[in-house]
């Protein structure tokens, strides 16, 4: 998914892009391009059942996606949530807690969540930043796919933040949020429409990066689609 947008944004030829990491792990852009994308920011992120890619020039990007399912990390959900509590602010917890049902405080746990999680993968710094130095306030309630949101507010170490911008969607039972810092906050910008590709439209215009290997192929689709599931059984 990286390889093609790369290659159809720069027209750099898909085998010849190449990719670096900085040293907490961020994959950038290599080649020498045009001027207008020596500025582009990208990222990736997956769970559930979506892969899901930002791309935008001039504005760093960050993006994340949780899939709203019961975490398998403990039995109950009041256990996860002890679990977990260090990484929430008091006034993030509210938010989550005034839920009527554990699905609505599981809704507004992963939202949370996705927005930490996207601010941390903007800036590229890894596992290593404390998340509670976030304090995010929703301000509307989203609890329908397809519903979007760019409203939501942030202080970080309890100081407010007004250069970035937090683009969410709730879809297909999947938060998806895409946190934005563009070098000008003056400019317009419409809110981030994704495309949904199909295997055969992400396979477009690519072309192989190493000699096909039959038996690592044939290995790779005897294994199990879910290990951790089929440890379970």
């Amino acid at each position: 998914m990286l390889r093609r947008m790369l290659h159809r944004v720069t027209k750099i030829p898909y085998n010849e892009i190449t990719l670096g990491r900085t040293e907490k792990g961020k994959p950038y852009l290599l080649n020498t391009v045009e001027d207008i994308y020596k500025d582009l920011s990208f990222n990736v992120s997956h769970h559930g059942d979506y892969v899901v890619l930002a791309a935008e020039v001039n504005t760093a990007v960050g993006i994340d996606t949780m899939k709203l399912e019961k975490p398998a990390a403990a039995k109950t959900l009041s256990e996860y949530f002890r679990i977990m509590r260090r990484q929430f602010t008091t006034d993030e917890w509210s938010q989550i807690e005034s839920g009527q049902t554990d699905e609505e405080k599981l809704c507004t746990y992963y939202r949370l969540w996705c927005l930490k999680e996207s601010y941390v993968k903007l800036l590229g710094i890894g596992i290593g930043f404390e998340v509670i130095r976030l304090n995010f306030n929703l301000i509307d309630k989203l609890t329908e796919d397809g519903q979007t949101s760019c409203m939501t507010t942030l202080k970080v170490d309890d100081i407010p933040v007004n250069d970035w911008i937090f683009e969410e969607m709730l879809m297909d039972h999947h938060w998806i949020t895409v946190a934005l810092r563009p070098k000008n906050m003056q400019v317009k910008r419409p809110f981030t429409q994704f495309e949904i590709l199909s295997f055969n439209e992400l396979l477009e215009d690519s072309s192989p990066l190493s000699d096909p290997d039959q038996e690592y192929g044939e290995q790779f689709i005897q294994k199990p689609n879910n290990p951790a599931d089929m440890k379970k059984s």
